[in-house]
């Protein structure tokens, strides 16, 4: 099962969830659900100038990227001013906040694990009726340290200097896992070089994919598309899929797994596994 959304296919609108406690809020869905994803809740998010989520806590975990603009946000008692490129997780049940701070609309790509239940399902999302740190105080406490951390595609290092990638011309970034706290999920960023490519394989995890850059050519059950920037491409468990960039520039996306992966045996690639099962069945045979 796969699910694939293009850029024009979504939309942003106010999430009953968050429309009292928040101003300037609204959130388009890109994976829940509806898709088939049991594991997956992936959003976009959008802050306009002024605007602010009030304090609130989950019982699922979110890792958020910043694409643009800028916001303050509160986890826990730690207020600090996020950018493009920052990054960091949110552990159940420790309240957050935004308030944004600049003079654009703030974006970001928000990743929940396990999935949040829909609208009218048990409640998972619960405000705290006290005014938002970074919004209240006059100098929000803001000591320069990233909340977990920050990487933009300009601090991609040359290729004679990248460590191994799952492929050659691939390169990622870990961004959100278990050295993080994380428990629920990993966020990752990827680059593939033109001629880039990984081999049909599948997971005993979902994932998720946005585009960020360039085009890939993705197949996912035998199905064979072609994303652009803005895009997203869905994986459930056992989804036979491969990637490869049949384009001129360099293809990024943001993708993230949940469940975390196991310790070993992540990968199974259907070509490997066609060989050794050759090489079986041959001496059996014999």
């Amino acid at each position: 099962m796969h699910a694939v959304i293009r850029g024009g296919e979504y939309v942003f609108g106010v999430n009953d969830m968050y429309a009292r406690d928040s101003v300037g809020y609204t959130q388009a869905s890109l994976i829940d659900g509806r898709h088939g994803s049991v594991h997956t809740g992936l959003t976009l998010n959008a802050l306009t100038h002024g605007g602010e989520i009030r304090t609130h806590l989950h019982s699922f975990e979110e890792g958020f990227y910043v694409l643009d603009g800028t916001a303050m946000v509160t986890i826990g008692t730690r207020s600090i001013r996020c950018g493009p490129g920052d990054y960091a997780s949110v552990k159940v049940g420790i309240p957050h906040s935004w308030y944004n701070t600049g003079d654009r609309s703030v974006r970001w790509l928000q990743m929940s694990a396990p999935q949040p239940k829909p609208t009218g399902r048990e409640r998972d999302t619960f405000f705290v009726r006290l005014p938002s740190l970074a919004r209240t105080q006059p100098e929000p406490q803001d000591d320069g340290r990233p909340l977990s951390g920050h990487f933009d595609p300009s601090e991609i290092p040359p290729s004679a200097e990248r460590p191994p990638g799952l492929a050659p011309g691939v390169f990622l970034k870990w961004l959100i896992d278990e050295a993080s706290g994380a428990v629920h999920h990993r966020l990752l960023f990827i680059q593939y070089e033109p001629g880039a490519n990984i081999a049909l394989h599948d997971h005993t995890f979902e994932e998720s994919y946005f585009i960020l850059r360039g085009e890939v050519e993705a197949t996912l059950d035998g199905r064979t598309y072609t994303v652009g920037p803005g895009s997203v491409v869905w994986t459930a468990v056992g989804c036979v899929h491969a990637f490869a960039n049949v384009g001129s520039v360099p293809v990024q996306w943001l993708e993230t797994f949940s469940p975390q992966p196991p310790r070993e045996n992540v990968f199974r690639f259907m070509a490997e596994w066609d060989r050794r099962g050759a090489a079986v069945e041959s001496e059996g045979g014999a």
